[in-house]
């Protein structure tokens, strides 16, 4: 009789420990994790992506980004005058704007995306007509498109003097080549 009872006792501790601690810990998926094979983002290795190659216009709103010295290390970042060496810490987190119809706009913002720390950079890949209507109107943070693009759709009315325009010049590395970027 002494035994049931004390297996009872310990099944009953044992239901309210699984409620109090279980049942918590299997909602936010953490013990599900744990039996799944997808790797999670501390496991996981951070792959940069290539640049692709061609001529490429990265926009920078400066109204949104008024702390200078932050300004100039992110077009350090996208003119690509980084040194090997040379790492960039920006405190800054920005939103990348590319026509979803633009591949190698989109193909590009993924590179520089793949270079930043996780969440530092987001891409939103959007309608055509609405980027070409936030570069004229200056509703953006940064905007990467490929020259072709903005030559298409006349985006040289949003270089205004509260955008940077950074002109990117990016190919193949087959022969080791260094890409030339300029900025203007």
């Amino acid at each position: 009789m002494k035994f049931l009872r004390v297996l009872r006792h310990i099944g009953i501790i044992a239901a309210g420990v699984i409620l109090m601690i279980g049942v918590p810990l299997w909602c936010t998926g953490y013990i599900t994790s744990l039996f799944s094979d997808s790797a999670d983002v501390v496991s996981s290795a951070s792959v940069v992506l290539d640049q692709p190659s061609g001529e490429f216009v990265v926009l920078i709103n400066k109204e949104l980004h008024k702390n200078q010295e932050n300004l100039d290390k992110w077009i350090k970042f996208f003119s690509g005058d980084v040194a090997e060496d040379e790492i960039l810490v920006i405190f800054e987190d920005v939103s990348c704007s590319v026509a979803e119809t633009d591949s190698t706009g989109v193909d590009l913002a993924e590179s520089f995306r793949s270079q930043l720390p996780e969440n530092q950079m987001q891409v939103k890949q959007e309608d055509v007509t609405l980027v070409a209507s936030r570069a004229d109107n200056g509703f953006f943070d940064i905007l990467v498109m490929s020259k072709e693009f903005a030559d298409a759709y006349s985006l040289e009315t949003a270089y205004g003097d509260n955008v940077q325009v950074i002109n990117v010049v990016s190919s193949d590395n087959a022969e080791g080549e260094e890409p030339a970027n300029a900025e203007s």
